[in-house]
């Protein structure tokens, strides 16, 4: 996960930044899903992507792609300050049946 602040007056462009990104996380063995999260009346996001394995997800931050999925990002830091990554084992899982 990475807890990251829209810049002031500037949220709804750092969403759309996010919406027209090039990802790449698909093209990643391991990859299981992607969020991006708002806080509630703050303009605090949590960008948040799932992994098979701590593997899996090392070798997405070592891929090419990788690297191309955040090409722009010089750009993106007028839209955002702060950047802390924290990362979470998951310890239990419950699913509907």
């Amino acid at each position: 996960m990475n807890v990251v602040s829209a810049a002031k007056g500037r949220a709804a462009e750092f969403e759309e930044a996010f919406r027209n990104r090039e990802s790449h996380l698909a093209e990643v063995d391991g990859f299981l899903g992607f969020e991006l999260l708002r806080r509630e009346g703050e303009n605090e996001y949590l960008v948040s992507s799932r992994w098979a394995s701590r593997e899996a997800f090392q070798a997405w931050i070592r891929s090419d792609a990788f690297r191309k999925a955040h090409a722009g990002d010089a750009g993106r830091g007028q839209l955002s300050h702060g950047n802390e990554i924290r990362t979470y084992e998951v310890l239990q899982t419950e699913v509907p049946a």
